[in-house]
């Protein structure tokens, strides 16, 4: 059970981890070139204005951190507190 715990604490550290730099590649990939985005969504396709566009990269980057700190984080460190704790999982 002790072991169980550990290998799942290890795997949710990490998914935190390969999540956070593929959200700070995706927040570097964007604004570097929001410009370029900006004009290639707005004005050649078509698809939303401008005003939208932000509220829609901002929903997007809130999401991410919710998963990242709600579904990642939070249940990774509250197994590693577990597992830390004097006489836990006896």
């Amino acid at each position: 059970m002790h072991e169980t715990i550990r290998v799942i604490r290890d795997i949710l550290f990490r998914l935190f981890l390969i999540s956070l730099i593929m959200g700070l590649l995706f927040a570097g990939v964007y604004y570097g070139g929001r410009g370029y985005w900006d004009r290639l969504i707005v004005d050649r396709l078509g698809l939303i204005d401008e005003k939208s566009l932000n509220v829609v990269v901002m929903e997007f980057f809130v999401l991410i951190r919710f998963y990242l700190v709600f579904i990642l984080l939070a249940p990774a460190l509250a197994l590693h507190w577990t597992l830390k704790r004097p006489g836990a999982l006896n």
